[in-house]
Order: C-alpha cells, then structure tokens, then sequence
C-alpha cells in the first residue's frame, strides 16, 4: 500500500476534528464521520479512486454476544466481534474470537 501523504492525514483529521465537535455523541456514526472525511478531502483537491474491477465486500450481518458488554455486535470477516464502546476506549470485548456457536 502506498504512503499517504501527510496532508492527506492532515485533512482527514480536521474532518473527524470538526465532525466530534459539531455533531453530539449520542448522534454520531462511523459512516457520517467517513463522509464528512471524503467531502473535506474533496473540498481541498484529493480526489477519491476506486479501482475498477474490484468489489467491497458486504459487511457480515452476523451478530455475536460480546463477553465482556453482552451486547450483540457484528462480527468481522476474520470471525472476530467489531470494535465498540464509546470512542478512544473500545469495549475490552472488540476484537474477540466468536465461537461458532456464538452467532
């Protein structure tokens, strides 16, 4: 993967900067924060690439209980429950191992 250059980081930062202090917590969401993100880089002149040919793949609908929260979350592709909990402290169980009976 090729290095993002430092104005790039720059402005995603001040996007998600101005999105956590413009939007309330209980309001705020992964999606509108990546967009306000993708209009700032816009806004300065970045221009966004998707290559042709290639596919995002869905995120899995599959829900397992957390451990530690016991609250229902995602799990990744890689059979592992998605980050959660409030931002810069991730719920202890993001990132466990789902059994496969767990979902």
């Amino acid at each position: 993967m090729p290095a993002i250059p430092d104005a790039a980081v720059a402005v995603i930062a001040a996007a998600l900067d101005d999105y956590r202090l413009a939007t309330p917590a209980d309001q705020q969401t992964p999606r509108a924060a990546a967009e306000r993100a993708a209009e700032y880089l816009m806004t300065f002149g970045w221009g966004l690439h998707i290559p042709r040919g290639t596919q995002p793949q869905p995120p899995s609908r599959d829900r397992a209980r957390c451990p530690h929260c016991t609250v229902r979350h995602l799990i990744t592709l890689a059979g592992r429950i998605r980050r959660h909990g409030p931002h810069g402290h991730p719920c202890p169980g993001s990132g466990a191992l789902v059994r496969a009976t767990a979902a």
